[in-house]
């Protein structure tokens, strides 16, 4: 099923959403990784250039049997963006493929952020699993910069 990971930083949303794209990637399932900032930007540059690579990039990402999306609210917001969430999430849910994303932004951030429709799809088709707790890096580095 689709996975929505949230909750701050440091505590292991990204580690685990590596560790699920190696375990289905070891299955023979075709995985993509990509941050959100990422995402955006190969995005924009299939609709806005002549990138053929971003295209394919773009077009695999709604193909890939799970795409995990890592970091969504980083990226700079707008209506492209808001656009493109809603065009990948969608695409997805229509082909029948699995999405994991994992994010620092609340439920109520989501959909000011991006739109009541994108947070629809979100709230009928996910899983969210809530990360809590204390900054893994923070506690691994003993608060060595504090």
């Amino acid at each position: 099923s689709n996975l929505l990971f949230s909750g701050d930083t440091g505590l292991g949303k990204t580690f685990l959403s590596a560790c699920i794209a190696r375990s289905v990637a070891d299955q023979g399932y075709w995985v993509m990784y990509e941050s959100a900032c990422h995402l955006f930007e190969k995005m924009e540059k299939a609709k806005f250039s002549a990138d053929e690579t971003a295209a394919r990039e773009v077009e695999n990402m709604t193909r890939c049997d799970l795409l995990i999306l890592d970091d969504l609210g980083t990226e700079m917001g707008g209506n492209f963006v808001t656009a493109s969430l809603y065009t990948i999430i969608n695409d997805r849910m229509r082909n029948g493929k699995a999405s994991s994303i994992s994010t620092n932004l609340t439920v109520d951030e989501l959909e000011k952020r991006y739109s009541s429709q994108i947070l629809s799809r979100l709230r009928g088709n996910y899983k969210r699993v809530a990360f809590v707790g204390d900054d893994i890096r923070i506690l691994k580095n003993t608060g060595a910069l504090v």
